[in-house]
């Protein structure tokens, strides 16, 4: 975190000068200091970053496939000409632990045309689906599985 705090500083400057760079030294080491101060922030967490990275990118790249998918299943459904959908209501539960990670998944649901996410209670989750072809195996999707893998990682 420290070493992006820095490359923060030098991108923000729009030029590298020993001056800006002895600046930006000082000023990301305070702030990296008040992140771990204040914000319960450690070491430890830009090692587990490190390590999620690659599933981070995976993760993104697999969201944004899955946009361009449901957005063409969207939009046939908007553009037939007769609209044949059986919207859907489905209750599932995941194993994700963690809070933070619950709520990847929901935003994930709802950034996908077609799909929102209703409630979300603990593990317990309610989507809406434009149509019930939407919702095939979503308690066990590859969002969940890539989350899992993300989770164990913090976890070791």
């Amino acid at each position: 975190m420290y070493i992006l705090l820095f490359l923060l500083w030098i991108a923000l400057n729009g030029r590298i000068t020993l001056e800006i760079c002895i600046f930006g030294v000082a000023i990301s080491a305070f702030v990296y200091r008040v992140m771990c101060k204040f914000l319960d922030y450690s070491p430890k967490n830009d090692i587990i970053f490190i390590r999620r990275f690659p599933l981070v990118v995976e993760y993104i790249f697999v969201l944004f496939v899955e946009i361009i998918k449901s957005s063409i299943i969207a939009l046939k459904i908007v553009y037939s000409k007769k609209i044949d959908i059986q919207p859907q209501v489905v209750f599932f539960d995941v194993p994700l632990k963690s809070e933070f990670m619950r709520t990847i998944l929901a935003n994930s649901i709802t950034l996908t045309p077609g799909t929102i996410t209703v409630d979300l209670d603990e593990d317990h989750f309610c989507v809406h689906a434009l149509d019930y072809t939407m919702t095939e195996g979503i308690e066990d999707s590859v969002f969940v599985r890539l989350l899992m893998k993300m989770e164990e990682i913090g976890n070791d």
